[in-house]
């Protein structure tokens, strides 16, 4: 299993509700931009990941893999601010906070933490999402 592989493939897949995602923006008056998608893809795509690769080389292992491969905050289970600003073509990690206060006002759980070991990630979805 090739981590850049598994990357592009979560970045492209797009197994959720389009419409319905868009119809709850425009009733929290949320502007969506692809940045949004793509940092959704993301969180849900590195987290089964993580939980995949958990199962085959225990969370310890996984973690350290993400971790090498510049996903994961060092020392942590959280998905590097870093990593996901360049996947939406940003310069700054505040266009990150911004997308990710966004999808937390659609209703997903997603835990954020400051610093070295910081970043972000998913722990649950609103009713209304089919992931």
């Amino acid at each position: 299993m090739r981590i850049e592989d598994e990357i592009k493939n979560i970045i492209e897949k797009k197994d959720y509700d389009f419409w319905e995602f868009l119809k709850k923006a425009y009733e929290n008056n949320i502007k969506l931009d692809i940045g949004h998608f793509i940092l959704l893809n993301i969180l849900i795509g590195v987290n089964d990941l993580y939980h995949k690769l958990s199962e085959k080389f225990g969370e310890e292992e996984a973690r350290k893999i993400l971790e090498r491969n510049k996903i994961f905050a060092k020392n942590s289970d959280f998905i590097s601010g870093e990593f996901l600003k360049d996947y939406i073509d940003r310069k700054s990690r505040v266009a990150v906070h911004n997308r990710i206060k966004d999808l937390k006002t659609l209703g997903f759980k997603i835990e954020s933490k400051s610093g070295p070991f910081g970043g972000y990630k998913i722990v649950g979805y609103p009713e209304w999402f089919k992931k």
